[in-house]
């Protein structure tokens, strides 16, 4: 099998984040670059969508992430640092993956088509019922990890 390519592209990333708790809802955001000042727009849209909540945010250790104890950070918002290289103890992982297989080896002419399409994509697994699916099994998986069946 051949997948297309092209010479020349641009890069696009999507910001991701699955409510573990309560409504299970998903917040998304894609951006042609990134860095902590976009990373601090992402936290600020999470903070907004709900005012009233405290937002607890599983994450990697990445260079563009803030830091836990950043000025920037919004007052309702905790940020929960995960090990270095440990990408399994991170829910949004499987969610991305799902992604990622729906857009992946194929040409987008413009960064605007291919982030229709991540949302597009998105769209099946946004629904509360799918994202508590989604978080449900990655528990079951990390609970049940290597423990013999």
């Amino acid at each position: 099998m051949h997948a297309p390519y092209a010479t020349k592209y641009q890069w696009g990333y999507l910001h991701e984040a699955l409510e573990v708790d309560g409504a299970h809802r998903t917040e998304l955001l894609f951006t042609p670059a990134i860095d902590q000042d976009i990373h601090a727009v992402f936290l600020a849209q999470i903070a907004a969508s709900d005012p009233q909540a405290l937002h607890v945010v599983i994450q990697d250790q990445a260079g563009f992430h803030l830091p836990t104890n950043g000025p920037r950070l919004p007052q309702n918002l905790r940020l929960l640092p995960l090990p270095p290289s440990s990408p399994e103890l991170n829910p949004v992982e499987r969610f991305g993956g799902l992604l990622k297989a729906r857009v992946t080896n194929r040409l987008y002419p413009t960064l605007r088509r291919l982030e229709d399409h991540l949302f597009a994509a998105s769209r099946e697994w946004t629904q509360p019922a799918k994202v508590a699916d989604l978080i449900h099994h990655w528990l079951r998986d990390q609970v049940n990890f290597g423990v013999p069946v």
